[in-house]
């Protein structure tokens, strides 16, 4: 009995210290703190964000998966960069509204110039 019970904790010892479940681990936690917590992030947030989500990738490319954990890996990567993307597209727009308002600002003084 004992030798059986060691064997089962050896065999969750390694599963836990298997580098590329540890990091199949962190893409995961890292896409369910993207999805719930981005909404009020910083641009320095969303900067860091894309550096640590480049990390895990490098990360993950070093191992070998099978082909669930690879659809799965790839559900999870697609779901951040569907945030990168909203934020992209949210920043992009919230751009060109500023530009547009210095735009405006900037007509106006160059017909105010033009009329003096």
């Amino acid at each position: 009995m004992k030798k059986i019970l060691s064997l089962l904790l050896l065999s969750l010892l390694f599963v836990a210290c298997n580098p590329s479940e540890t990091a199949f681990n962190d893409l995961q936690k890292f896409t369910e703190r993207i999805e719930q917590k981005s909404d009020n992030w910083s641009a320095a947030d969303w900067d860091e964000a894309v550096l640590h989500y480049a990390d895990i990738c490098q990360t993950l490319d070093n191992y070998e998966y099978t082909d669930e954990q690879k659809r799965e890996i790839g559900k999870l990567k697609g779901r951040c960069k569907a945030k990168f993307a909203k934020h992209s597209l949210d920043d992009s727009a919230n751009g060109m509204h500023d530009a547009l308002i210095e735009l405006g600002g900037a007509v106006e003084g160059l017909l105010e110039g033009l009329g003096k």
